[in-house]
């Protein structure tokens, strides 16, 4: 969902009680039909739960002083010193108070890059040609688990096999993916060549994996490949790469 400046003067006047009775009924209905507008004002309750809190609050006037005692003292040579463990101590309130900023904006890109990943994620699906021309009853057996979703079973059998082809790749990094070994998917499928019929699908399951690794620089450059490859996945990477570009 874009987040422009109207979407968040009304969220913030709906949490804040301010407005209009049918604006607030409008925006209820709104609300229960759109998961991402529900994500939206839950991650403005938490912020504001977070900035009323006691404690940040009298944390945020400490560093304010502390800051304020540092000007004084550097705008005025004859002030008196403040001794070193004072200074020593300042600075590190001051850069807790920075420290926790940073924290709260990574976990605020972390949020959204996971909330991007189960968005767009499914797994990939058992092809047609697989389930009905599988004769050999361990692949029966790899086929009915990765089905299922029974990804470590799959995982398991599959990682025994030195040779495996791309479509069986792509099952064994999808099954890493759902067992948090992103790593090992991010190896298989850049293993993919460009010469297969599953390079598109590989390229969009590593910027999905590097996603899940919170890492969507890596995923930028192999959405616009899978643009300009312009297959099957081109929409999806279109979209999701906007995406990517308006949390930058």
């Amino acid at each position: 969902m874009e987040r422009t400046p109207e979407i968040f003067d009304k969220i913030e006047g709906y949490l804040s009680h301010t407005l209009p009775e049918e604006e607030i009924i409008a925006f209820e209905k709104e609300l229960a039909a759109n998961p991402e507008l529900q994500q939206e004002v839950e991650k403005h309750r938490v912020l504001h739960k977070t900035l009323s809190d006691q404690d940040t609050l009298d944390f945020k006037e400490k560093l304010m002083q502390i800051s304020t005692t540092i000007k004084e003292e550097q705008n005025n040579p004859s002030a008196p010193t403040s001794a070193p463990y004072w200074k020593i101590a300042a600075s590190i309130a001051i850069l807790l108070g920075v420290g926790m900023l940073l924290w709260y904006t990574y976990i605020n890109q972390h949020n959204n890059t996971q909330d991007l990943y189960g968005a767009y994620y499914e797994p990939f699906p058992v092809e047609d040609a697989m389930r009905g021309n599988t004769n050999n009853e361990e692949m029966q057996s790899i086929v009915k688990n990765y089905a299922k979703g029974a990804y470590d079973s799959v995982a398991a059998v599959l990682e025994k096999h030195p040779n495996l082809d791309n479509q069986l790749q792509l099952y064994l990094g999808n099954s890493y993916l759902n067992i948090d070994q992103e790593e090992k998917a991010v190896s298989l499928f850049k293993d993919i060549k460009s010469s297969g019929k599953y390079y598109e699908v590989a390229k969009w399951y590593l910027s999905l994996t590097y996603l899940k690794l919170n890492t969507p620089k890596k995923s930028i450059p192999l959405l616009k490949e899978i643009i300009t490859y312009n297959g099957a996945y081109k929409d999806k990477a279109t979209r999701l790469l906007n995406a990517l570009e308006k949390n930058r």
